[in-house]
């Protein structure tokens, strides 16, 4: 019985150490043959794709330069209309308001004249008076040589012909007394006319300092007026744009002015410059000289140039001929530009016409028909590849 039991103990022995073992072995072998089994995927290298870029066509041309400035409106003319008499205002013109329009050669306002009417009858009177006082000299001038000439005749020493004796001096005094006579009747009717205020010019009235019923006294302040035949646009340009500025009353730049407000646009000229640079910014100032700002010569209801208004300013400059204009963003460092040639980026150096907001006109370094690149590349290498996309421009 114990032998028994001996060999049952070995065989449970084996069974815990052999059936493990060959478990594993199992496994082994059927991981083996699964692995063997799997299918293999092979790699391939990666396509190379070529960039796609928009481009544009170019086209030779000829373009006009132009300067875009901003400028300030301001009056070619203006006054401050003073009284040369004094009186009350009995009569103002119905145009004599705040931003009323007048002509030239109307009325503004009329003084008081009741007192220059009385002084211009004095001063006839004593204009006759002295004419009288000559006619009744030169006749008493006549009557001295001919009592001298009768003396001569009776006496046999003849007496000299004095000045004295001839009325001379007195004759003089009677015509200095007609001169100022005549000066004070030309004062008095001066001062007349004075009393009616002529407008001197088609104006503005910025300022109205009287009504009726007003004193004015001498070199009273009446009113403040602008000329509205024509408004000046101080304008400031950077030095360096200058040399391409034409100035000159009938030569000079056109220049093309819209107000911030409107839509509407008006014409002027550069007629001069105002000789100084400004403090802070270093820019040149130029003067625009514009024509009827407020429209007045024509038919259209248009709205008016306004003084002391901000204003956008395009100055024409130089005309170019021959030559590509292109959007600024196009030029990259250094004055190049990229062009596709047949699928390869093409790096080509550029000579400039002349730049200015926005666009660029080039002179050489392109050819008609080369695709100019829009795109953006991260990191362009002459004779890299490229695609062209199916919506670039021409």
């Amino acid at each position: 019985m114990s032998g028994l039991k001996k060999r049952g103990r070995a065989v449970r022995l084996m069974i815990k150490i052999v059936l493990p073992l060959c478990l594993i072995l199992a496994g082994v072998s059927g991981w083996n043959y699964f692995k063997a089994q799997e299918p293999k995927m092979k790699r391939k290298p990666p396509e190379k794709q070529a960039a796609v870029v928009e481009t544009i066509s170019m086209e030779p041309g000829d373009y006009q330069s132009s300067v875009m400035v901003m400028g300030t409106v301001m009056p070619d003319r203006k006054i401050i209309l003073k009284s040369k008499v004094a009186g009350e205002v009995v009569a103002i013109s119905k145009k004599f308001v705040q931003g009323g329009l007048i002509k030239k050669g109307e009325t503004l306002l009329t003084l008081d004249d009741s007192d220059y009417r009385i002084e211009v009858l004095k001063a006839r009177s004593a204009f006759d008076k002295a004419l009288s006082d000559l006619a009744i000299e030169k006749g008493s001038q006549m009557i001295a040589k001919e009592e001298l000439k009768l003396i001569n005749q009776a006496s046999q020493s003849e007496l000299k012909a004095t000045d004295l004796a001839l009325r001379k001096p007195q004759l003089v005094k009677a015509k200095a007394a007609v001169d100022s006579a005549g000066a004070d009747l030309e004062k008095a009717q001066l001062n007349l006319s004075r009393t009616k205020v002529i407008v001197p010019f088609n104006a503005l009235i910025l300022e109205k300092q009287v009504n009726l019923g007003s004193l004015v006294t001498i070199q009273g302040v009446l009113a403040t007026l602008v000329d509205v035949d024509a408004y000046l646009v101080e304008a400031l340009v950077p030095p360096d744009r200058l040399a391409s500025i034409m100035i000159g009353e009938k030569t000079g730049s056109r220049a093309v002015i819209q107000s911030q407000y409107s839509n509407q646009t008006w014409q002027g000229r550069v007629v001069r410059t105002t000789g100084k640079m400004t403090g802070k910014s270093r820019m040149a100032g130029v003067i625009i000289l514009v024509s009827d700002p407020l429209g007045l010569s024509r038919r259209e209801n248009i709205p008016q140039l306004l003084l002391d208004d901000h204003v956008n300013v395009r100055i024409m400059g130089e005309s170019f001929e021959n030559v590509f204009s292109m959007p600024r963003s196009v030029l990259r460092d250094n004055n190049t530009v990229w062009v596709l040639n047949s699928g390869i980026l093409e790096i080509n150096d550029v000579t400039l016409a002349w730049k200015e907001d926005g666009r660029v006109f080039v002179r050489s370094g392109i050819r008609a028909g080369d695709a100019v690149i829009t795109s953006d590349l991260p990191a362009p290498v002459k004779g890299m590849a490229l695609q062209q996309s199916s919506g670039d421009r021409s």
